[in-house]
């Protein structure tokens, strides 16, 4: 069925390469990458943010006992609300909901609390962790930071889970059950999640990591934060307000018993390109969602070329991951805001170190290139098998 469009009024994006559109976009459209080798927990690839500090950009109550995920979700949150021009402009609290994306954000805090159980007792455990280790706790930190009263969910979907956020946010908007929703998610570094990913064969050396690339030998972390403000055409033309793009339709599928990711996958940006109305001769662009292990790769290629097939101007492919690491939640928004910034003007960003296409056939982007389509495909999974694509066009589209 088609959906509606929804209006990206606001973006806030923190990343190693930039923490604003433009910043990030120039960093990409340079060649840059974020990912090196790091040398504890585990020697393996990743990207941190080593400058992060949260008071920089926002100062809410109770910030010093937030992990870093949470501290980073709230900095993005404002930075989006900033950019929307929603902050501290009197919007209705019951009318603002949040949406968040973070199928790891609370872990290192369970750990935390579970080993000061363990190891000092319960006396000596500080009690203010135990509701900041539930699941849900980093996207109910970040509503009441901003009063944002109308709802608050979280969502556990791994690499999929910031796409579905984003389809999630729009559909709450398009129904009326909020009236501005802000859709966020972050990824911080913690010694358990490195170690469990190194130990299970997912990351690599940095010299061993490439994107789309049959030579890479697995995926690199990356820290991130990121936030989309999304509206009602109609509420943000009544405020005045030039939405950055159109979040067109969004569909989301799973992978089944004995079914292909890439048939999966497949089935996902079928459904999102048939909801959107969208020709293909009109995508510019796909944000794909490959992270430099073959499994995923391979799929993301191969569920592209099917969708594409037949095209007579095949879309450009970027792969973000290439130059910032896999931010699992958080990637899937990252991935969006670099496609309604290249609908905009700015060039989208070469896979960089693909020398060797694992799926030989797409029109890979080897450096950086201005689009020339007015919509673009999204698409993200996840290591459970969970699928999804979204659609977006340009801000001025209607």
């Amino acid at each position: 069925m088609s959906q509606a469009p929804v209006a990206v009024t606001g973006v806030g994006v923190l990343t190693p390469l930039g923490d604003s559109v433009a910043s990030l976009m120039e960093a990409l459209s340079a060649g840059r990458s974020s990912v090196g080798s790091l040398t504890s927990p585990a020697v393996v690839a990743g990207s941190p943010m080593h400058d992060f500090e949260a008071t920089r950009y926002a100062n809410v109550r109770g910030m010093r006992i937030y992990n870093r995920a949470t501290r980073l979700g709230i900095c993005a949150t404002r930075l989006a609300l900033k950019d929307a021009g929603l902050e501290d402009a009197g919007y209705p609290a019951e009318r603002l909901g949040v949406v968040m994306a973070g199928t790891f954000a609370h872990f290192d805090t369970l750990i935390e609390y579970d080993r000061s159980l363990v190891t000092q007792g319960p006396s000596r455990t500080n009690p203010a962790l135990m509701p900041l280790a539930i699941p849900s706790a980093p996207g109910a930190v970040i509503a009441l930071s901003f009063g944002a009263k109308a709802c608050s969910i979280t969502l556990a979907d791994g690499g999929a889970g910031g796409l579905d956020a984003v389809g999630l946010g729009a559909r709450l908007v398009r129904s009326g059950r909020v009236g501005a929703c802000v859709v966020v998610s972050a990824l911080a570094f913690f010694d358990e999640l490195i170690l469990s990913a190194a130990r299970a064969g997912l990351l690599t050396a940095a010299d061993d990591f490439r994107v789309f690339d049959r030579r890479s030998r697995g995926t690199a972390f990356g820290e991130a934060g990121a936030a989309l403000v999304l509206e009602s055409i109609a509420d943000a033309k009544a405020r005045g307000v030039k939405p950055k793009g159109l979040l067109l339709a969004q569909a989301s599928t799973f992978c089944r018993s004995g079914e292909d990711l890439e048939r999966a996958l497949g089935r996902a940006a079928s459904k999102s390109i048939t909801a959107s109305d969208t020709d293909l001769h009109t995508l510019g662009l796909c944000s794909s969602g490959a992270n430099g292990t073959a499994r995923v790769d391979g799929a993301e290629g191969r569920a592209l070329l099917r969708v594409l097939d037949g095209s007579p101007n095949q879309p450009a492919v970027a792969a973000v991951k290439a130059s910032l690491g896999e931010s699992l939640d958080t990637a899937g928004l990252l991935q969006t805001i670099v496609a309604m910034a290249a609908l905009s003007g700015s060039p989208a960003p070469a896979v960089l170190g693909l020398a060797e296409p694992i799926v030989p056939g797409l029109a890979y982007l080897s450096e950086a290139t201005a689009i020339r389509g007015k919509r673009a495909l999204v698409t993200a999974t996840s290591q459970t098998g969970a699928c999804s694509a979204l659609v977006v066009g340009q801000g001025a589209e209607r």
